[in-house]
């Protein structure tokens, strides 16, 4: 599948006018920063591969929120068929795991992975990992073990597309909450921040369980670093 799929990448390196529109819509910072980040298409599926499903599955916010790519966006950076090519590799990790090894089944993803890369291209890649993780997990039911590609995008826009809406308004309304407490922190009389953490800090050397307890709430606020 990767001689097939590749061939039709090295042959629509040209963007079309819809890529080209996608391209020129991502801004500057971005596509330094990807670019950078992920020199090559090769990068690209190294980091976000089917190896790294568990650490995905165990931060569904970091892959909610991740600065990278949708699909589109792929395509544009990386050239046309490029988001095809990712989605075969996710595909074809749930298909290695499964128990069909039927030829027919094998050459009709190639067909499905088109058809969904077209489909979800607004998605992210590091969104999209989190499906297939889930679907691989046995999450949307055990239907991974025969492989159905259908039913991966049944499972796609009918239970993962809800799922991730909901979770996203949740991760949303709690980094509102947590800028609007963030604003409202005002130290102590006769302490600046810095004097207040330090304080804090030396009494949680000492053993004081209550010291312990906003120090781990405050380094877990400032160490939202972004997914992978």
């Amino acid at each position: 599948m990767e001689t097939t799929i590749g061939a039709i990448i090295q042959t629509n390196r040209k963007l079309t006018p819809t890529l080209l529109a996608c391209y020129n819509n991502i801004s500057e910072t971005s596509k330094k920063a990807w670019l950078t980040k992920w020199k090559d298409r090769s990068e690209v599926e190294r980091v976000f591969s089917p190896v790294q499903w568990g650490y995905a599955l165990q931060n569904p916010e970091r892959a909610y929120m991740a600065d990278c790519p949708s699909l589109m966006q792929y395509d544009a950076l990386y050239g046309c068929g490029s988001s095809e090519y990712w989605i075969d590799i996710q595909v074809s990790g749930i298909f290695g795991a499964s128990n069909s090894k039927e030829k027919g089944v094998a050459d009709g993803i190639r067909i499905f992975c088109q058809s969904f890369a077209s489909q979800a291209k607004a998605y992210k890649l590091s969104e999209l990992m989190l499906f297939f993780a889930r679907y691989k997990a046995g999450k949307y039911d055990n239907s991974f073990a025969s492989f159905d590609a259908r039913r991966i995008g049944n499972a796609f826009f009918k239970e993962f597309n809800s799922e991730r809406n909901y979770e996203l308004d949740a991760i949303n309304r709690k980094r509102v909450q947590d800028e609007i407490e963030n604003r409202k922190f005002i130290p102590p009389e006769g302490y600046s921040s810095l004097t207040l953490y330090n304080e804090l800090k030396r009494r949680a050397e000492s053993g004081d369980e209550e010291a312990v307890k906003i120090l781990t709430v405050w380094q877990r606020k400032s160490n939202r670093n972004p997914y992978m």
